[in-house]
């Protein structure tokens, strides 16, 4: 089953079709609900309801079985049940079908529109670190691609060093670095030797580090994932001064990693990106406030929907049970309210919401009470004055 990433985000982000079936449910690990295929038969009767309101739409029975066929193969498929999460989403377009299993449940529900309803896997989005992950000392560096699932390790086509003397001559010697430990006992190299030793050792240090840097800046590319740096203290800073990949994340995770399991880094990698998320969005929310009745912010979704399209939206806050219909007229960047839906409208927070993360913004779906301002279901803070 495909993981939902940032990636798979955008490729459901731009498919435009004049069927696309959005749809969500609960679905369980194991359990009698699993023996009693309870799964299947919520998923038979979803896909029964939305075959209904394709016909209703114009479709005729022959239309919609075959667009809905791939999807109802599904239905047979007992391994596919067997290996669920809490809940489950499916996307269903013009020779288009894609399916993730989640790690948050879902009340059992379809949407009908002219682009996919991704507004409930923002949570998940949101809350699914995508990043790298390098670990380095002077005898072994390693590089990882990481998730909220796991870590893999990363060899770039142009192997990283794996220890200083490969940068900087053989001839390197050790006894020019003395050892002393830190508080707690945690080794740490410093710098000392007679006259200019000290600052002829630091620039074969930094050699080191960007000759890894290099090779990681190179595999990057235009990957705008945080790249996190697992290493003795003294290390981390001679690293950011080597280093050239925009999205360094600005704090490390401590200690030796030689002597720390990939499960242990990877584990103290998301919290320390979970702790950065939640104090982020706790600054993000008291700058909504303090620019509150300004230009840098807005509680409109008819501001805010253009706003958020032409990229002018920094953070959204969205309450869970905020949904409007509308239409979005692209050539004078009007928006227009609709009390229910038809065959030309949309959801407007769906919307609003996906275009802000194409754009590079963060997006935060909860309740409503969590909002920096309640009463107003959708709450922006632009990027510069509206």
């Amino acid at each position: 089953m495909t993981t939902l990433t940032r990636k798979e985000f955008e490729v459901l982000a731009k498919v435009e079709d004049s069927r696309c079936v959005s749809i969500f449910l609960p679905t369980h690990r194991n359990g009698r609900e699993v023996l009693n295929h309870q799964d299947q038969l919520v998923f038979k009767n979803l896909l029964k309801q939305i075959g209904a309101d394709l016909e209703k739409r114009g479709y005729s029975a022959l239309e919609t079985a075959a667009f809905l066929s791939p999807a109802q193969q599904l239905l047979g498929d007992s391994g596919f049940w067997r290996n669920q999460s809490e809940g489950l989403a499916v996307f269903i377009a013009t020779d288009f079908l894609r399916f993730y299993a989640l790690p948050i449940t879902f009340e059992p529900e379809y949407q009908i529109l002219h682009e996919f309803y991704l507004k409930p896997l923002l949570p998940v989005c949101m809350d699914n670190p995508e990043f790298y992950l390098l670990t380095l000392n002077f005898h072994a560096v390693n590089f990882y691609r990481g998730t909220k699932a796991g870590i893999r390790e990363i060899f770039p086509e142009n192997a990283l060093p794996q220890r200083i003397e490969e940068v900087v001559g053989f001839d390197y010697r050790q006894k020019f670095l003395g050892f002393h430990a830190q508080r707690g006992g945690t080794p740490q190299t410093v710098f000392h030797g007679r006259g200019d030793g000290k600052d002829d050792k630091k620039v074969e240090v930094l050699a080191f580090l960007r000759a890894i840097d290099k090779t990681i800046t190179d595999y990057l590319g235009a990957e705008t994932e945080p790249l996190l740096v697992a290493s003795l203290d003294y290390l981390f800073p001679l690293y950011e001064k080597a280093n050239s990949y925009p999205y360094l994340f600005p704090k490390h995770i401590s200690g030796n990693p030689a002597y720390e399991q990939p499960d242990v880094l990877h584990k103290q990698a998301l919290d320390l990106l979970a702790t950065e998320f939640e104090q982020e969005k706790v600054l993000k929310k008291d700058q909504f406030l303090q620019f509150h009745d300004t230009p840098r912010t807005s509680t409109d979704i008819q501001q805010i929907i253009p706003a958020a399209i032409g990229g002018q939206v920094e953070t959204l806050f969205l309450a869970k049970d905020f949904e409007t219909w509308g239409i979005y007229d692209n050539r004078d960047a009007s928006v227009h309210l609709q009390e229910t839906q038809n065959l030309s409208n949309t959801l407007l927070a769906n919307l609003a919401a996906v275009a802000v993360l194409q754009n590079g913004g963060s997006v935060y779906v909860e309740a409503r009470e969590g909002l920096p301002l309640p009463v107003s279901g959708i709450n922006a803070l632009y990027r510069y004055g509206g």
